[in-house]
């Protein structure tokens, strides 16, 4: 990190873990100036999350906040967009009084990268914890740059020449899968999609393995955990066994940050170099109120 970064970040940051992460204290991201949103960005490219405790935000103030940093990308639930304003996602287990799902309450429960499909790929995701349990339900993070960088030469000279098939259809099925499960039967993946949803979730996206960042060229391992398909040129199951391998890898205690959410946490990450997983909390006695938004990429 350099001298010149830090001076012209407008807060001072903590380390969260030797791993990723850092912690913002007393400072409003309502103040945040045009100019310092790049320094913010550089910083954030190399601690990867950062966590803003704290804040005060109503919706549009929180899409102003998204501005900042890029285009929004609206996401492919469309079901619990925000109507008023739909760079926002919503995420709970709340009900209206006529017992409909406020949000998803089911979102991230798998290791992955955010919307790995899409034509412009999420460069930064937003999650603003309005209400959050008061046990479980934590984020987890995995640091994918860390995760390659540990593996022997050889191992990350084979991957370099590998690609991943990604195919967001069997992610839906993996994920209607593993709500089976858990028992878990109130919740809208079962739902019949729209034709654009369908039309998304059919297509095959083939992917490199190890993804140079396009501002650091630091590399990292890009995977989706349930969405992969297979590997480009390998059998079926000796592909699958190969993901399943560097997952495990990946998601060791060394290269991980996990959040324990405090009401008001408004957390960022850089979604490349980056795994994560929505952790499981007792939604009967909990209460879970979340707006997500994400940034597009170049």
């Amino acid at each position: 990190m350099t001298t010149e970064t830090m001076v012209r970040l407008p807060f001072e940051p903590k380390p969260l873990s030797q791993a990723l992460g850092a912690e913002v204290t007393d400072f409003d991201v309502k103040s945040i100036r045009p100019d310092e949103a790049k320094a913010i960005v550089d910083y954030l490219r190399e601690c990867q999350v950062l966590v803003f405790r704290d804040q005060q935000l109503d919706q549009p103030q929180m899409v102003e906040f998204l501005k900042l940093f890029g285009d929004p990308l609206y996401h492919v639930l469309k079901q619990f967009l925000i109507p008023q304003h739909p760079e926002l996602h919503v995420l709970s287990n709340l009900k209206t009084e006529d017992q409909e799902p406020v949000g998803n309450a089911y979102e991230g429960l798998t290791w992955h990268t955010d919307l790995n499909g899409q034509n412009r790929p999420v460069t930064f995701t937003v999650l603003y914890g309005l209400e959050v349990p008061s046990e479980g339900g934590d984020t987890a993070f995995a640091s994918m740059y860390k995760a390659f960088e540990a593996l022997p030469a050889e191992r990350r000279a084979h991957l370099e020449g590998l690609k991943f098939i990604y195919s967001y259809e069997k992610q839906h099925r993996v994920r209607l899968q593993v709500l089976a499960e858990k028992g878990i039967t109130d919740h809208v993946y079962d739902k019949p999609m729209s034709d654009e949803q369908l039309a998304y979730a059919r297509r095959r996206h083939v992917l490199p393995i190890v993804t140079p960042n396009p501002y650091s060229q630091r590399l990292w391992i890009n995977l989706a955990s349930t969405g992969c398909v297979g590997i480009e040129g390998m059998d079926e199951e000796e592909g699958l066994a190969l993901v399943d391998n560097l997952v495990s890898h990946c998601i060791q205690p060394a290269f991980r940050y996990d959040h324990k959410w405090k009401p008001r946490d408004l957390v960022m990450w850089d979604n490349r170099g980056l795994f994560h997983r929505a952790g499981e909390y007792d939604r009967k006695k909990e209460r879970r109120l979340m707006w997500r938004g994400s940034i597009a990429g170049d």
